[in-house]
């Protein structure tokens, strides 16, 4: 083995510009030319350590240094300027690891060239990259061979690849699939000599998809042959959302009209029903296709006909941007019927009017009520006039100095009673009496302003009070004012911020149901469809097996949105309740479960995972045999989902004292602690991808949950990240019919 003087002597005779460094990242030998390039012919390089020699690139030789030791070596450029009165010097750096004997790291061979003169040409050829990377799109260059010859950061940094990657052919970058894909697509604009477009789908870092519009166009090569395919891509992805998000909005508007409980209608600016609704209909007593034959103004009544029809005029002339208006319609059995009609008139971009866009209420109902109110308000009126609201007089410390008899009706107390008293004395809540003085104190006055007080049985009354300061000689000497009981309303108000409450979570319901169905099933049947009609286009240009593998993607995502379809409409009925519970003694519990197996085996047998089902023997149960067959399933299918391949998934089923346990338990990824909990939440739609890129909606483990608690039993999830999870739950002895 060679000294290190005589490595020495061997270096400086060599013209390779060369050092040697040992594990210790210490020189151990360098060429005259080595020490010449770097500037440091004065300085002895020898016994010390590369990073005293480098002080100020200590960070990023270190990082080198690491890599070379793994197997990864480094080539660079770096620029160095010796003093200030020279100009920079460029040097191309090599670094990589040397082994000894015994094949055991010995350290780092470093490599050093200067490229001064031929940085020009580089720089143009950098300021060239440099703006390329610049254009808002996806630039690359691919040569008759599939290599790809160059690309732009943008395109690199799409696809999260490295520059590494350039002089690669594109099946070692992406796969066979997507590199014949491109093949094909270069040849034939080579063959052709002709520009081509298309449309590509690539994710993003977080896994969201992007679209772009891409340009493929033949150039010649350096030697001046037509070999090289350039390709141009721009994100699109925005209009796509756009033209996503139109027709999902129409899509919407279309399910909300037919299916609102509200009556909807497109009118005419001549008053003729375009377009009318399921609810429409039944509220007018007319047919669909008796309403499109009149107009509106033949039903509505004559008493009504001027006024409805002025509104809609200042509607269309844009004197207004809506109108609502309470009027009559003559029912088609001849009855005369109350709605309330929002309107808004839609108009072209010329600001043609269209049509209104109408929403009617069916109100006869309120209408009669508000008649009943009337005549009760017109006895109470009557009486009113003759024996007024409670009137009242309190001085400046509080006390009751007057008050009408008729108090005696709406608190109990006589007249007599209360002069003399602490009016704090009636209020149910003291911050109440606080309220009103500072009110009074600030305004001088107040309107309508509720208060609670109590009566004689201490039961709570709700007041509207219209009082005032009463002045004397400028100082206030007291208060005076009128109060009347609502507590009538007060109820009534409640009631109905209650049923708002009720309709509201009924709508949210809905919604969640139009959104999942707009959304995740209509994406495998467009993918489906859009491959569909890429394999008739290519079907005499692609092999066999190309048209068996789209056929089977097809058949793929035709399955999945059958299962979804499947999961939602169970879901959607045990959502409006309409799934009855009809429990059963199922004497063969075993068979119920292999007939759960069964139904997930297809999945299963992709992803080459085993079920494994352990029953004690002659279990019986009492239980709805659908809902349990659902629960089985659904579990067994998320255990497959979340599995990798060759994973394991045991189902479990023992007696214990006073119910039958079930559990589903795989080895797959498990589920981190945070989102348990919100896996419980039967209000959450939590899901995420499989471990194959399966996507759910999030609605099996909330109808598992449903149906485990219409059993009256009790669900629970035990969960280690990286280890698997294991799904139990409870049938009681006796299930509960809820």
């Amino acid at each position: 083995m060679f000294s290190s003087s005589d490595l020495n002597n061997i270096l400086n005779s060599s013209p390779v510009s060369m050092a040697v460094l040992d594990l210790d990242l210490r020189f151990q030998a360098v060429s005259k030319q080595w020490l010449i390039i770097n500037g440091l012919e004065d300085i002895k390089v020898n016994g010390k350590l590369h990073a005293e020699i480098f002080p100020e690139e200590k960070e990023e030789w270190q990082t080198i240094f690491a890599n070379c030791f793994r197997g990864i070596d480094y080539s660079g450029e770096k620029k160095r300027t010796a003093n200030l009165n020279q100009p920079a010097v460029w040097i191309k750096w090599q670094a990589q690891q040397w082994t000894t004997p015994e094949l055991n790291a010995g350290g780092i061979v470093l490599c050093c060239e200067e490229i001064t003169r031929t940085k020009k040409p580089e720089k143009q050829e950098k300021q060239f990259r440099l703006f390329m990377d610049y254009i808002p799109g996806l630039c690359w260059i691919t040569n008759a061979e599939n290599v790809l010859i160059y690309a732009n950061k943008r395109f690199l940094d799409i696809h999260q690849l490295p520059a590494e990657v350039i002089g690669k052919n594109k099946k070692d970058i992406f796969g066979y699939d997507v590199a014949n894909d491109a093949y094909i697509n270069n040849s034939e604009v080579l063959k052709t000599k002709q520009s081509k477009e298309f449309q590509q789908t690539f994710r993003d870092q977080e896994g969201f998809p992007q679209y772009f519009m891409t340009c493929k166009f033949p150039f010649l090569d350096a030697a001046g042959k037509m070999s090289l395919v350039g390709a141009v891509g721009f994100n699109v992805t925005r209009h796509k959302q756009l033209e996503e998000n139109l027709y999902q909005s129409e899509a919407q508007f279309r399910q909300a009209f037919e299916h609102s409980l509200v009556g909807m209608a497109l009118i005419s600016p001549d008053g003729s029903w375009k377009r009318v609704n399921a609810s429409l209909c039944e509220i007018t007593g007319y047919s669909e296709k008796e309403l499109q034959m009149m107009h509106m103004q033949d039903i509505t009544h004559p008493d009504d006909l001027l006024e409805s029809t002025e509104r809609l005029t200042e509607l269309a002339e844009n004197i207004t941007e809506s109108v609502k208006l309470e009027k009559r319609y003559i029912h088609k059995n001849g009855n005369v019927i109350w709605v309330v009609i929002a309107a808004t008139m839609l108009k072209d971009s010329l600001g043609k009017p269209l049509h209104y866009v109408s929403q009617i209420e069916d109100i006869t109902k309120r209408k009669e009520i508000e008649g009943d109110l009337k005549q009760s308000e017109k006895k109470y009126r009557s009486i009113f006039e003759n024996v007024q609201d409670v009137f009242y007089q309190a001085d400046q410390t509080g006390l009751v100095t007057e008050i009408s008899p008729s108090i005696l009706q709406y608190s109990g107390y006589t007249r007599e009673a209360i002069i003399g008293q602490p009016v704090s004395n009636f209020y149910y809540y003291p911050n109440d009496r606080e309220r009103i003085i500072n009110c009074l104190k600030h305004e001088g006055t107040v309107i309508d302003f509720e208060v609670r007080l109590m009566t004689i049985d201490k039961e709570l009354r709700y007041v509207s009070v219209n009082a005032r300061l009463i002045f004397e000689d400028g100082r206030i000497v007291g208060t005076e004012g009128s109060m009347r009981d609502v507590t009538a309303r007060k109820f009534q108000e409640n009631a109905l911020k209650a049923l708002n409450l009720e309709l509201t979570a009924s709508n949210k319901q809905k919604d969640k149901l139009l959104s999942i169905i707009g959304h995740d099933l209509r994406n495998p049947i467009s993918g489906s469809l859009e491959l569909l009609e890429m394999t008739i286009a290519d079907l005499y240009s692609i092999s066999a097996d190309d048209v068996h593998l789209h056929l089977s993607m097809i058949k793929q995502e035709l399955s999945n949105a059958n299962e979804l379809l499947e999961g939602l409409l169970i879901w959607a009925k045990s959502q409006f309740n309409e799934i009855g519970f009809r429990p059963v003694e199922i004497a063969d519990l075993s068979s119920l479960i292999q007939r759960s197996v069964q139904n997930v085996l297809p999945m299963a047998h992709k992803k080459s995972i085993r079920i494994t089902p352990v029953l004690e023997p002659a279990l019986k149960i009492y239980a709805d045999k659908e809902m349990l067959e659902t629960i089985i399933r659904n579990l067994l299918s998320n255990a497959i989902k979340f599995s990798h391949k060759g994973g394991e998934i045991a189902v479990n089923v023992s007696k214990r004292a006073n119910d039958i346990l079930f559990s589903v338990r795989d080895n797959g990824i498990g589920i981190p602690k945070e989102k348990v909990r919100e896996l419980l939440n039967n209000k959450s739609n939590y899901t995420t991808y499989g471990t194959s890129g399966e996507k759910g909606t999030g609605l099996g483990l909330n109808l598992v949950i449903d149906f485990v608690r219409r059993h009256g039993g009790e669900f629970w999830i035990n969960s280690e990240l990286g280890a698997g999870s294991t799904f139990y739950f409870t049938i009681p002895g006796s299930a509960l019919h809820l």
